[in-house]
């Protein structure tokens, strides 16, 4: 399973981390920028959590080409 979430830049996202953490999240070392919404538009970087371990490169690749190919499509 992954997820994005915010950097950990305010109070709610260090909490929210802790959330999944305890859930049995691992924060993944990828540098991530989900893809924008709307054309025009720049994306924005976000942290890659995933369980039940981290993500080796590979998978972490395919994840970030399915979110560019076909959820933001």
């Amino acid at each position: 399973m992954i997820l994005e979430i915010d950097p950990l830049t305010t109070d709610i996202a260090v909490r929210r981390k802790g959330f999944y953490e305890r859930l049995g999240f691992t924060v993944n070392p990828f540098p991530h920028v989900h893809p924008p919404y709307h054309d025009g538009l720049a994306g924005h970087a976000l942290l890659v959590l995933s369980r039940p371990e981290a993500l080796e490169e590979d998978a972490y690749q395919a994840f970030a080409q399915y979110l560019r190919a076909v959820v933001m499509t």
